[in-house]
């Protein structure tokens, strides 16, 4: 399934959308990637948010579920800039085998498959800064309190000022030849995203603010908030916010 690329002179956009988890949290038959969200699958909408920024996809996926995909892929027109790659045991293996198809040279994003609701604007501010930088991520501010436990919770808890921490989201940017170089190294449980890989080598790092919109369905209740932004314009969240606090 893994197919070569090469870089042209100028700078190429690349994605890589690990799609090879099993939805335990969903509770659902299907991977949570491949559950409707309106009349689409959650990947497609996430594909088709982010298909307009970038000049290929890279989608690690399941065998198991591969003609599902290019049957998707080739209706969204899509069968000339998307490769796919199997996915790996774990999300860390899909993205170090999606790597291996991307030319160094490049800017590459990799996003959440279940993010479908991503700023057009956020996304191309990451790949301009990561350009720029060296790497790219959207973060979110915490709006609620935060505890520490140390040693794993033996100890009281302790509370901590929130205004230091910030919620790391996707699509991370990075030159690509900077991420292949950091995916090289062994697998660590510490590697909960693709930045906490990137860090193990570089530290030059753009935080790029994010909207509340960009949420990753990962339960029924975020797969009911999915339907609910999907059927619901942001002009229309904006002006029933209003209402509501003009009847206070």
């Amino acid at each position: 399934m893994e197919q070569a690329m090469t870089a042209s002179d100028h700078i190429k956009r690349y994605l890589i959308i690990p799609s090879g988890g099993s939805g335990v949290r969903m509770g659902a038959d299907l991977p949570k990637q491949y559950i409707k969200l309106g009349d689409k699958t959650i990947l497609q909408h996430t594909i088709e948010a982010l298909a307009k920024h970038v000049d290929y996809i890279v989608l690690g996926i399941s065998y198991d579920y591969r003609i599902i995909v290019e049957d998707m892929i080739q209706t969204m027109g899509l069968a000339d800039r998307v490769y796919l790659t199997v996915a790996g045991k774990r999300r860390f293996d899909t993205v170090q085998r999606a790597l291996r198809v991307v030319p160094d040279g490049a800017l590459v994003g990799i996003h959440d498959a279940v993010r479908p609701f991503v700023s057009s604007k956020v996304v191309d501010k990451c790949y301009e800064e990561a350009q720029r930088v060296g790497a790219a991520v959207p973060v979110l501010e915490l709006t609620e309190s935060l505890r520490y436990l140390p040693n794993e919770g033996k100890q009281p808890s302790q509370a901590v000022d929130r205004s230091i921490y910030r919620l790391v989201r996707t699509p991370q940017v990075f030159w690509s030849e900077r991420i292949k170089e950091a995916y090289q190294q062994p697998f660590q449980e510490s590697f909960t995203d693709d930045c906490s890989v990137y860090d193990q080598l570089y530290s030059d790092l753009a935080l790029v603010p994010d909207t509340t919109e960009n949420i990753k369905i990962t339960t029924p209740d975020q797969l009911y908030w999915g339907e609910h932004i999907l059927t619901t314009s942001h002009q229309e969240r904006l002006r029933l916010t209003g209402r509501l606090l003009s009847n206070r």
